[in-house]
């Protein structure tokens, strides 16, 4: 239930003819991107949505994800060892 808590309308959106959107000035400010910065498009098949994040999350996130797996691996190498 708390992911409901975080949602907020932000505005709606028009799809053009090439497909894109503008996203609302509000959400821009709030993720602070701007003209030209590149963003990460996730898609999240079982609800039908589309995530937008900035690069730096996404390398973030693989960067964490990186650490997470390196200690995991090291967890089951000690645990095998005893």
């Amino acid at each position: 239930m708390g992911f409901q808590h975080n949602v907020k309308l932000a505005g709606t959106v028009t799809v053009g003819p090439k497909g894109q959107v503008v996203i609302p000035a509000e959400v821009r400010e709030q993720m602070e991107f701007g003209p030209g910065d590149k963003l990460v498009a996730l898609y999240i098949k079982d609800k039908k949505s589309v995530l937008l994040i900035t690069e730096e999350q996404a390398q973030a996130f693989v960067t964490h994800m990186g650490e997470q797996f390196t200690q995991f691996k090291k967890d089951l190498e000690e645990g095998k060892e005893s």
